[in-house]
């Protein structure tokens, strides 16, 4: 994916590393009480938190009293540095990508990665890195590092794949991780749902199930379950 916004200050060591999406986490609510609730998001100074009878709790990271239990990630975040270095040095030295280019991380719910053409860098989200494997890591910088080579005219166009075929990347549109819980949830009377980050007017307007027709009903999802 290519943006141009501003680049972010997550690091390798961001705490919210330690309770990535579906970890289960103890912490205390606001009568002092020890609750349990599996984490949905997360941003940059806490957790959204889901308890157990459904209410959204933001929970500061120091406000974590333990992490029962958590999904064990194919790679740290230091490790997906040190890769995206890697590939980034392999690039530069071969002259396809120009000086100066940088990695980070950001908290995207949805995408996986990201180049930024004015700041020169590439960001991965935490959330992805920590739900996809160590193939599908590379592959996303690969994907960004060959929007980097070509340049923001191309999007992902036959000139981008070409360059992302050749430089070792699968060169597919979009990733299959599913890394964060959807906003939202859209049902139909005939059992089909659909889930979104965010809801669209036109999602809202066009609102009528392919299958059979029936209207589409939106709501908040409240389920930390993905």
């Amino acid at each position: 994916m290519s943006e141009t916004r501003r680049s972010s200050k997550i690091t390798a060591d961001f705490p919210g590393a330690a309770c990535p999406l579906g970890s289960v986490v103890s912490f205390s609510g606001r009568d002092g009480r020890s609750l349990l609730g599996k984490v949905a998001r997360i941003r940059v100074r806490h957790a959204d938190v889901i308890d157990e009878d459904g209410r959204q709790w933001p929970v500061p990271y120091r406000a974590i009293t333990e992490v029962v239990s958590a999904p064990a990630p194919d790679c740290s975040l230091r490790d997906v540095e040190e890769m995206a270095g890697t590939l980034l040095e392999l690039h530069q030295a071969s002259a396809a990508l120009p000086a100066g280019w940088s990695f980070g991380f950001d908290l995207a719910p949805s995408r996986a990665g990201v180049c930024r053409y004015r700041e020169r860098r590439i960001d991965l989200s935490v959330s992805y890195c920590l739900a996809a494997t160590r193939a599908e890591i590379e592959d996303t910088i690969l994907h960004e590092i060959a929007h980097a080579i070509v340049g923001p005219k191309h999007n992902h166009d036959t000139v981008w794949k070409a360059k992302a075929l050749e430089i070792g990347c699968q060169g597919e549109r979009c990733h299959r991780v599913q890394h964060s819980v959807p906003r939202w949830v859209g049902e139909c009377g005939c059992g089909q749902q659909w889930f979104r980050q965010t809801l669209q007017r036109r999602m809202i307007r066009n609102r009528v199930c392919g299958k059979c027709l029936g209207e589409i009903a939106w709501r908040r999802n409240t389920s930390p379950v993905l």
